[in-house]
């Protein structure tokens, strides 16, 4: 076969592969609509069970002639409005199609570098950190984070593709915690880290997009041990072992490891932590860091950002809804004073002071240190239940407000 032959026949086989190829990725992204759905579905009955304890609280409240703290903000979450169906769809939509474009943009680099972990580094720190920051700017809004100070510091380029010997630093990585309420924490985090692992469970890698980013970025998945000789107790032994494993490699290679040690998301009931988190920073004498995250009740249902390019007080006034005050939702006018009582919108981070482990730390107290730590700055409601005070206490001209209105 002559060599313009060959080379013709070679053009069209790779100009084929590629073809099929982005075939593939068409029809994987296509899937990406459909799997937000299921997302919106899991976030939905979040705020459906924040909405249900508040209605039973307030009515409970007005029951035993209690007053409301407005202050606390506990009563005024809802479900999820048309609006905050539609924002938590489009955030799922943005996160998993920008992690697929960042995923494809790193593969050069990944085959170049001979596959493997080469890429973490890129993954985690640059194409997440950029697209979960992104989205969450778009769709939600700016992250406070208080006492960033307290962040230990991180070596951006720690190693974890080396052997444990090799890569074991003079220093472990820190250990972060945080409460776990809404799938906003797991963005809300990349405003305050730099550079960090998860645990998901083995689900999560094929997720179209984010499934694919946490594979580059060397996140940590649950692995179900699938053999069949084993009792069910050995195969969960064997998986918590290779957690640990991994964890700790990580850890000692300069990576941080963060936890949700709740397990699952959960805004009204005050979980127990559960011990992975505590074990792997006692082991290796690492510093743990309780992190605390404030959602606002509003946080999905407010019109951000359309509250600033477009006159939507004047929208929400023509369709009989409340109105909007300096950007944040206004609730009803509990207190009668005629401006409405303002709730904020912006996402709140409270680092904590790092409290150091040693292999002689009580585990169990340890837990119980962090997790008051944590709830210490959050509102009663992360606590299981709402905060009313007697009315007896409440000052005249309220009381005065309160008679206006049963008149």
């Amino acid at each position: 076969m002559p060599l313009q032959s060959q080379l013709q026949f070679f053009h069209q086989l790779a100009a084929s592969v590629l073809l099929f190829a982005a075939k593939l990725v068409f029809y994987y992204a296509c899937s990406i609509p459909f799997i937000a759905i299921l997302s919106v579905r899991q976030e939905q009955k979040i705020w459906k069970r924040v909405a249900a304890v508040n209605e039973e609280a307030e009515s409970e409240a007005k029951k035993n002639n209690n007053v409301v703290d407005a202050d606390d903000n506990c009563f005024i979450a809802g479900p999820l409005t048309m609006i905050g169906i539609l924002k938590v769809y489009i955030f799922n939509i943005f996160w998993m199609t920008g992690s697929l474009l960042g995923t494809l943009s790193l593969l050069p680099m990944w085959i170049s570098r001979g596959c493997g972990p080469s890429v973490e580094l890129e993954a985690n720190a640059v194409m997440e950190k950029l697209c979960a920051m992104g989205t969450h700017m778009c769709v939600v809004g700016n992250v406070e984070v208080k006492n960033r100070e307290l962040l230990p510091k991180i070596n951006l380029h720690s190693n974890v593709n080396a052997n444990a010997t090799s890569t074991s630093t003079s220093t472990p990585a820190p250990v972060f915690i945080a409460n776990h309420c809404s799938q906003l924490d797991v963005s809300t985090m990349y405003f305050v880290l730099r550079r960090f692992k998860w645990i998901a469970k083995q689900s999560v890698r094929y997720i179209p997009g984010a499934g694919n980013i946490m594979v580059l970025s060397g996140h940590i998945f649950i692995k179900r041990d699938r053999d069949r000789s084993k009792s069910s107790e050995q195969k969960k032994s064997t998986s918590i072992s290779d957690l640990y494993e991994q964890s700790n490699h990580a850890i000692q290679s300069g990576i941080p490891m963060m936890f949700f040690p709740q397990g699952t998301r959960n805004m009204v009931d005050k979980l127990p932590f559960k011990d992975g988190a505590f074990k792997v920073a006692i082991d290796n004498e690492s510093l743990i860091v309780p992190i605390s995250i404030y959602v606002p009740p509003n946080a999905w249902n407010s019109w951000y950002p359309l509250n600033k390019a477009v006159n939507v007080n004047g929208i929400r006034r023509f369709l009989g809804m409340r109105e909007i005050h300096n950007g944040n939702v206004r609730a009803d006018d509990d207190d009668g004073d005629g401006d409405g009582d303002e709730i904020g919108n912006k996402i709140v981070v409270t680092v904590h002071e790092p409290i150091r482990t040693t292999k002689n730390t009580d585990r169990k107290e340890l837990k119980e240190k962090c997790q008051d730590i944590i709830y210490s700055v959050l509102p009663p409601l992360y606590h299981g239940h709402g905060h009313v005070h007697d009315g007896s206490k409440m000052d005249q001209s309220t009381k005065d407000q309160q008679q206006k209105k049963s008149d």
